[in-house]
């Protein structure tokens, strides 16, 4: 479960939805989108057999095709996962399009993801052989944890914890803590309280990465079931 790289922004369906008048909004939403979603396509891409450089240029077309104002105007919301959409987004485009057809009607505007930023993406994402879609999916999973964790530790730097959450975030990455005796000796705290701050942690966790899941489907009542596949996707990495 450790970090790759990349987190998810907190945007609902609604907020690609909105509409300004000029479509600034939108468009504002979808730039941020771009950088946080490309890298499960990157890996969906590969899975499917395309070199680095094709995989990274037609992830820069995808998304200067969602930024573009027709497709945000005609978007509807979804009424499914947004993971789903998305991917669903992507193979629709790369049917539709050709990539010397995709070069010269981008031109030479400036990619939506910064070139050096592409170049530092790997492929690699586990021992398990996985077809592209659950290629992208595993990397959706560990990408939506990371951004759970890291809002957790806002929280705990907000409320002037940060040392406790530093001390206890082996919990949620896979890399195990040092033993709370240690670590209430270094807080100048004890045993117990160490042991009750990390099960607050825990239902914290939880409460956080719920938030984070409900903001990428339509429907509460999906929520659970999303965070058991995607956790179970987590589990085997």
């Amino acid at each position: 479960m450790r970090s790759g790289g990349g987190t998810f922004p907190a945007t609902p369906w609604s907020a690609l939805l909105q509409d300004d008048g000029e479509g600034s909004s939108a468009h504002a939403a979808w730039e941020k989108l771009a950088r946080a979603y490309w890298k499960p396509l990157y890996v969906f891409l590969r899975r499917k057999e395309l070199d680095h450089d094709t995989a990274a240029d037609t992830i820069q077309g995808f998304f200067a095709h969602m930024l573009n104002r027709e497709f945000l105007r005609d978007i509807e919301r979804g009424s499914g996962r947004f993971r789903s959409f998305l991917l669903t987004s992507l193979q629709n485009w790369r049917t539709d399009q050709h990539r010397a057809a995709t070069a010269q009607k981008r031109g030479g505007d400036e990619p939506v993801i910064p070139l050096h930023e592409i170049e530092e993406m790997t492929c690699a994402e586990s021992g398990i052989v996985d077809s592209p879609e659950e290629a992208f999916d595993r990397r959706w999973a560990r990408t939506l944890f990371d951004n759970a964790l890291e809002k957790l530790g806002e929280r705990l730097r907000d409320r002037g914890r940060e040392a406790h959450f530093l001390k206890l975030r082996g919990l949620f990455t896979g890399e195990g803590t040092e033993p709370y005796a240690n670590i209430a000796a270094d807080l100048g705290s004890t045993e117990g309280a160490v042991q009750q701050a990390a099960l607050e942690l825990r239902r914290e966790f939880g409460d956080v990465l719920r938030h984070e899941v409900g903001l990428t489907v339509t429907d509460a009542d999906q929520v659970d079931g999303e965070i058991r596949y995607l956790v179970g996707l987590l589990r085997q990495s």
